[in-house]
């Protein structure tokens, strides 16, 4: 794994989880108006693992890289 793969991890996790907000926001809207109890069902898992998705730390080894890159610079 190198540094550009570690920068486009984050960016990924990002937009996985901002798509995953929108799928889930959505179906929240259906919940609400069209299908109350079952559009609310699978809103909030969706809207559960968006917030995951956004949340998620760096990979043991893009944390690795980056303090060597660090050490690297700081040297």
């Amino acid at each position: 794994m190198n540094r550009i793969d570690c920068k486009l991890e984050r960016v990924s996790n990002v937009t996985v989880g901002l798509i995953l907000m929108g799928v889930g926001l959505l179906f929240a809207l259906t919940g609400i108006t069209v299908l109350p109890v079952i559009g609310l069902l699978i809103a909030m898992p969706v809207l559960v693992l968006a917030v995951v998705f956004l949340a998620a730390p760096r990979s043991k080894a893009c944390t690795i890289i980056a303090q060597k890159t660090r050490g690297v610079l700081n040297n």
